[in-house]
């Protein structure tokens, strides 16, 4: 995965309009890059946010993909059934990114980051 110029991921639009005799219609817009920039202040938290919550989907993606139940994947990755229901449900408060990016080298992946030419390039591997 490579790093890119983020794109608008919500984009709120509140239209009104204004008798003239041109008729035209202005329109306000609050654009977010993240979603959890709509409901957090801090950049730096709603960034970590939605790490989190993209490396939760990423495993919630690989359970699906497996046929292993929950106790066995729960084994894989390290964690209680509990916390793992957990994991898979989504409750994001519960997990940091060092347990998430730990829960993904269990399942085989390891992220390889690499800055040349005033470019970051992020790899996964599998190990």
């Amino acid at each position: 995965m490579a790093a890119s110029k983020s794109s608008t991921i919500l984009k709120i639009s509140h239209s009104f309009s204004k008798k003239s005799n041109t008729g035209i219609q202005n329109m306000a817009s609050i654009e977010f890059n993240n979603i959890f920039d709509a409901v957090i202040d801090n950049k730096d938290e709603a960034n970590e946010l939605q790490i989190r919550a993209d490396l939760m989907s990423a495993i919630r993606d690989i359970y699906e993909d497996t046929d292993c139940g929950k106790s066995k994947f729960a084994k894989k990755v390290g964690l209680t059934q509990s916390k793992t229901r957990s994991l898979l449900n989504g409750q994001i408060d519960k997990f940091s990114i060092d347990i998430l990016v730990t829960c993904l080298f269990r399942l085989g992946f390891r992220f390889k980051p690499v800055y040349k030419n005033h470019q970051l390039t992020i790899t996964v591997q599998t190990v």
